[in-house]
């Protein structure tokens, strides 16, 4: 894996696209509620395209904080004081899918947020952590690595929902176990969690169930 990695990289290098996007964007709804909700986008449709702001019905309940990582660098290259400059007190909530699950996690140890929902999280998509190599070519247009894998907060409760296919126990069997942790399996399902729970008209009554209690 590590070798398909590197030769990735070289590629890369090569025949490396320009896109006129910025690292970082961010729709702001501020809808006069008591709580705020970051939004982390997932890869999307691929790096030709800016994502869209996903969990968008969450605008009928919270003020939301729609965060694209447009280069899809699973936080690496996020602006993170530019997030940071819109959330105007510590009663914040965090959610996302796939990459955006994985930012979600770990911006709740770089800012104080009291929950966090994730669907399909990767722990890792270093070649020096993760066997995993579906992300691979993502992974090697990460040029700094300041996060490399998932990490943490104590005074964070998390959420975490997963399919029950080898890839997403793989990365669920290294998520760590502590109290604030729980974890979901739903059955007969892979990676996409959220649509599957979406098709069960069951992804609302979820996030909303775990957003309130």
């Amino acid at each position: 894996m590590k070798l398909n990695y590197y030769l990735k990289k070289v590629q890369n290098i090569i025949y490396k696209k320009k896109f006129n996007y910025p690292k970082t964007t961010v729709d702001y709804f501020n809808n006069n509620k008591k709580i705020t909700v970051i939004s982390f986008s997932s890869i999307g449709a691929g790096r030709k395209y800016v994502q869209s702001n996903e969990f968008f019905n969450l605008t009928k309940k919270y003020n939301v904080v729609f965060v694209k990582d447009i280069t899809r660098s699973w936080l690496n290259n996020i602006d993170i004081s530019y997030i940071k400059s819109f959330l105007k007190n510590n009663n914040n909530y965090a959610i996302g899918y796939s990459m955006g699950a994985f930012n979600a996690i770990v911006f709740s140890t770089i800012h104080p947020i009291k929950k966090v929902i994730a669907f399909s999280p990767q722990f890792s998509i270093h070649p020096e952590i993760s066997k995993d190599d579906t992300f691979l070519n993502f992974a090697a247009n990460i040029n700094r690595w300041k996060y490399k894998k998932l990490k943490f907060s104590n005074k964070t409760e998390y959420l975490i929902i997963f399919g029950d296919d080898d890839k997403e126990k793989y990365h669920m069997n290294m998520i760590p176990k502590q109290e604030n942790i729980k974890i979901i399996i739903l059955k007969n399902c892979d990676h996409k969690t959220a649509s599957k729970l979406k098709k069960l008209k069951k992804l609302e009554k979820t996030i909303s169930k775990f957003f309130s209690n």
